[in-house]
């Protein structure tokens, strides 16, 4: 079963400009991430973007935001070694503000 989520997390990447996500801290556990399964790139929530409170006070802010992508990575993590482990995909999104990281969806 897959659930969907928009929880933020913060995610320690590794090496790299791009680096793939080693570890995340969701709901005040840590998760080690086992192994990457993929990566791609999926076009954000633009009904949300667009209607953000931000992207209203200045023209063409909408259009840009329903233009934006996010980096998705899914990978086996486990909250540590002993436990079964379990998929999640988390995005990224690079922000002028610094980087933002979600969890958005969990397989059992």
């Amino acid at each position: 079963m897959v659930r969907k989520f928009s929880d933020p997390v913060e995610v320690r990447p590794g090496e790299g400009p791009h680096g793939r996500p080693e570890a995340f801290i969701w709901r005040g556990r840590l998760y080690v991430v086992r192994d990457v399964l993929g990566q791609w790139r999926e076009r954000r929530a633009w009904w949300r973007d667009a209607l953000d409170h931000d992207t209203r006070s200045e023209p063409g802010a909408a259009l840009d935001a329903a233009a934006q992508e996010h980096e998705i990575w899914r990978v086996e993590a486990s909250r540590g070694w002993s436990f079964s482990p379990g998929i999640y995909d988390l995005a990224h999104d690079a922000c002028p503000g610094g980087d933002r990281w979600s969890l958005v969806r969990v397989a059992d």
